[in-house]
């Protein structure tokens, strides 16, 4: 292989690899590796987060509302946020740590957890999204798009955080 050559296959391996949050150890990257290979997250645009999307049978039969509602609980616990979107039977749902800024321990946890609840409340469907927020698997059409949409605008006019940072605070 040419110097070239394999420069060009580190900066794509580059390309492909997660910018952690400092700190992460390597545990956690492997598990994040195997969540991204696992087929349903992928790593964001950003390359700072893992996202995928949970599809459900209808919006209250196959209970949307709860599987969002046990999120939200377990964020209280984890003291961690997700950036998401509801449309009807689908519930996109981003990862990352805005501070320090990456993927991290926190986001794997949750993500993991994400996958078991929607296990356990009857998820249909792939959920992978593509890098740069395009769904791939089970959202096309119109509804794929208003999520695209809202959690892009929302990431967009939210910035990276709702309140101030640990450390912009006074002891």
């Amino acid at each position: 292989m040419s110097t070239s050559t394999l420069g060009e296959a580190q900066a794509l391996a580059e390309a492909n690899e997660p910018q952690w949050s400092l700190g992460t150890d390597e545990a956690t990257k492997k598990e994040a590796s195997r969540l991204i290979s696992g087929g349903k997250w992928s790593l964001s645009a950003t390359r700072m987060g893992i996202e995928r999307e949970f599809k459900f049978k209808t919006f209250a039969k196959t209970m949307v509302r709860i599987f969002i509602n046990q999120i939200a609980d377990q964020c209280k616990v984890k003291k961690h946020h997700p950036e998401w979107a509801n449309v009807y039977n689908k519930v996109t749902i981003r990862w990352t740590t805005h501070n320090p800024e990456g993927l991290s321990y926190k986001d794997v946890e949750m993500a993991k957890f994400c996958d078991d609840k929607g296990t356990e409340l009857g998820e249909i469907g792939e959920g992978k999204i593509e890098r740069g927020g395009q769904i791939a698997s089970t959202g096309s059409g119109h509804g794929a798009n208003v999520l695209n949409n809202l959690l892009g605008k929302g990431v967009q006019e939210c910035g990276p955080c709702s309140g101030p940072s640990k450390a912009s605070k006074s002891p």
